[in-house]
C-alpha cells in the first residue's frame, strides 16, 4: 500500500477505471457470443440485427482503449466473414457442419499395436537360430581361399 497521498489516490483511481473497463470487455464478449451463436444457428435475421451492434462495440472499445486497434480490426473482419457467409447461404436454416469421424478406441488401437512375442534366443531351437556369418575354415573338402587385398596410392 503507498504511503504518499497522490499514490494512494492513483492506487483508488486505477481499481475504479479497472472495474469500469472490465464492464465494457464483458459486454463486448457477450456480443461476440451472441453474434457466433446465431451464426452457429443459421439465424439470418438475428446475424443481420447483431452485425452493427457487434462492430460497433469493437470500435468503441478501440476508442476507449479497452482492446488494441489491431485486435479490434481482427474481429471485424472474422464477424464480416461469418455474416457474409450466413448472408450468402442459400435457404437453409441451419449452418452447414462438419461431420465428426469417429475416431477407434483407445483399447482397439492398442490392441492392433501391441508387438508380435517374439521368442528370445535362451527359448529359440537351432533350428530357428538365424545362420552366423563366420569364417570358413579350411577343411580337407574345400581349401581356403585367400584375399588379397591391393594397396592403393
Amino acid at each position: 500500500m503507498p504511503n504518499i497521498k497522490s499514490a494512494k489516490k492513483r492506487v483508488e483511481l486505477s481499481e475504479a477505471s479497472r472495474a469500469v473497463n472490465k464492464g465494457y470487455k464483458s459486454e463486448l464478449a457477450t456480443a461476440l457470443k451472441k453474434f457466433n451463436a446465431a451464426v452457429s444457428e443459421g439465424n439470418k435475421e438475428l446475424v443481420k440485427k447483431l452485425y452493427p451492434v457487434t462492430v460497433s462495440l469493437l470500435d468503441e472499445s478501440v476508442t476507449r482503449g479497452i482492446i488494441h486497434k489491431n485486435k479490434a480490426d481482427r474481429k471485424k473482419a472474422e464477424v464480416s466473414s461469418k455474416y457474409i457467409a450466413v448472408a450468402t447461404a442459400k435457404a437453409k436454416k441451419v449452418a452447414p457442419k462438419e461431420e465428426k469421424v469417429e475416431e477407434p478406441k483407445a483399447e482397439e488401437v492398442k490392441e492392433e499395436a501391441k508387438p508380435v512375442a517374439k521368442k528370445t534366443a535362451k527359448k529359440a531351437t537351432a533350428e530357428e537360430k538365424p545362420a552366423k556369418k563366420t569364417t570358413k575354415k579350411a577343411t580337407a573338402e574345400e581349401p581356403a581361399k585367400k584375399t588379397t587385398k591391393k594397396a592403393s596410392k
